[in-house]
């Protein structure tokens, strides 16, 4: 198990979603970008919305501008897309996040074709149960094809989240990610934002934020951008 909050030069987007040590549930989201159109960007963070923002006064992207959480009264989905609407819009009828990323694919950005990660889970109070992280990738020996790596956990134990990258290698070399893992969450969630934004990169940074989850609205929160 590694530590949330390991440096990788070029992660992409990446979320996380847990509990601190002390069990407090949260969750995390960053931003990197290698152009400027992509690190024109900022968080918004509304009552029950994260949306990510364009500064620059130029056009919208779905790829670059959209809702990255949303959430419910007992419930909360992360994403670096648009299918986090998507999926909000379809909970009640699909809930679970495994079954409901099948119906995604990977964004259209070839050659590249960065996945599409997805959180979701349940609050009940300082619990979180039903916790999935999962994304829509290409798959390696078929890149036409889309895969759906998750991992679900029926509860979440306290110093613990589910994670993941759009992608794991530099700048340079990008190499894509979207595969689910475990991590170990060391400090309080109110550090974890300024954790992340350290193990940037200062030059590909755009934001991070992290919400914690134990209350009705997104008032909680911690945020660090350009």
């Amino acid at each position: 198990m590694h530590t949330l909050g390991e440096s990788v030069e070029y992660p992409g987007r990446g979320l996380a979603i847990g509990r601190d040590a002390d069990g407090v549930p949260f969750f995390t989201y960053w931003l990197t970008g290698r152009s400027p159109a992509s690190q024109a960007r900022e968080l918004v963070v509304h009552d029950q919305e994260v949306v990510v923002r364009d500064t620059s006064g130029g056009p919208v992207d779905d790829l670059r501008h959209y809702t990255a959480a949303t959430r419910g009264p007992d419930w909360v989905i992360v994403g670096n897309g648009t299918q986090v609407s998507d999926v909000a819009a379809l909970r009640p009828q699909q809930p679970d996040l495994q079954l409901a990323l099948r119906q995604q694919t990977y964004e259209p950005d070839p050659p590249i074709r960065t996945p599409r990660i997805t959180a979701a889970a349940t609050i009940t109070g300082l619990e979180l149960t039903e916790v999935v992280v999962g994304s829509a990738r290409a798959y390696d020996g078929a890149p036409d094809l889309t895969v759906h790596p998750s991992l679900y956990a029926a509860q979440v134990a306290p110093g613990t989240a589910l994670t993941t990258t759009t992608y794991s290698g530099t700048a340079e070399h990008i190499v894509t990610n979207g595969h689910p893992e475990i991590a170990a969450v060391d400090p309080p969630w109110s550090d974890l934002t300024d954790v992340i934004w350290q193990s940037l990169q200062p030059s590909l940074r755009v934001a991070a934020i992290t919400v914690r989850l134990d209350t009705p609205a997104f008032t909680e929160v911690v945020l660090q951008q350009r």
